[in-house]
């Protein structure tokens, strides 16, 4: 089992150092998880592409829809956050980082998964709390 953040996910449609790293989990046969914030968070990184110029409209919108598809073919199962909340909480106040990323580390060690993502601040400070915890092949100078 592994828990993926939306870093990784959103690697899966976006031409990225790691996409193809992040590919390989896809294709894998570990059982991918987040909570369902990730559904928001990878939108949100698609989205920000067309606001920086960086994506045409249309490939975005295409890009959306294929993490739709991705989402309801239950590539990644989804752990509502009011599972792990309270502890993601805890974590982000004993971690002094984001909630948002907190909630995939509560996930990760409720399910007692490892959890990989891209994020080299988030990596940086949840390894304090968490041994299992990786960054993403490709993505290691980030």
């Amino acid at each position: 089992m592994i828990v993926v953040d939306a870093s990784v996910a959103a690697k899966w449609l976006l031409p990225e150092a790691g996409s193809d790293a992040a590919l390989e989990l896809v294709t894998g046969s570990d059982l991918l998880f987040a909570p369902t914030l990730i559904r928001i968070e990878v939108l949100t990184a698609i989205t920000r592409r067309v606001r920086k110029g960086l994506a045409t409209r249309v490939e975005s919108l295409e890009r959306c829809e294929k993490w739709l598809r991705y989402l309801d073919g239950g590539t990644i199962s989804l752990v509502p956050e009011g599972a792990v909340l309270d502890e993601a909480v805890e974590l982000a106040m004993s971690l002094k980082h984001t909630l948002q990323d907190c909630l995939y580390l509560a996930a990760a060690q409720q399910l007692k998964a490892r959890l990989v993502t891209a994020d080299r601040p988030f990596f940086e400070r949840a390894k304090v709390a968490f041994q299992q915890i990786e960054m993403l092949p490709g993505c290691e100078a980030n």
